[in-house]
């Protein structure tokens, strides 16, 4: 390995720490980072590794990673009534009590209970059932994620070191 590719990996490997910052982070694109780190091995280190099987799963991967994004949070929320405002409400709260140590908890839930509270007008104790449901929903997709990412990686480490 030459430095030009130990260049390229160190680049794919901080691809690959951003998307998991992206989890906790909404205004970072997780899956868009690593499948950036997977085109860099692609396009950058060598081309004739990952084959069209790899980046056809890759491709339906990244589509269910955004969909589980879109969707965890606000079926959660729907499921206890909320409003479709409580997703965006929530990545709401949690760019902007991201510098709290556990703001990426408390924010959605503050943020997604003065909507349905204020702007919905639900009463205090369905907001705050709402706020909960629509940070489980949040977190358990996250977790979904994580896990998902996390696959998507391993398989293609494994794909371009043993295979």
């Amino acid at each position: 390995m030459n430095v030009v590719d130990i260049f390229w990996w160190v680049v794919i490997g901080f691809l690959f720490l951003l998307a998991y910052a992206g989890l906790f982070l909404p205004a970072l694109p997780d899956v868009p980072f690593i499948f950036a780190g997977f085109l860099v091995y692609h396009f950058l280190i060598n081309d004739g590794k990952l084959g069209w099987f790899f980046w056809s799963i890759t491709l339906v991967a990244t589509i269910v990673l955004f969909l589980i994004d879109y969707f965890a949070g606000g079926y959660a929320a729907a499921k206890v009534g909320g409003s479709k405002w409580s997703i965006p409400a929530a990545a709401l709260g949690v760019i902007v009590f991201m510098w709290l140590p556990a703001g990426f908890l408390i924010g959605p839930i503050i943020t997604v209970f003065l909507l349905e509270l204020f702007f919905m007008r639900r009463t205090p104790a369905e907001a705050l059932r709402i706020s909960i449901s629509t940070l489980i929903g949040f977190l358990g997709g996250m977790v979904v994620k994580f896990f998902l990412m996390t696959a998507m990686i391993i398989w293609f480490l494994a794909l371009v070191f043993f295979f």
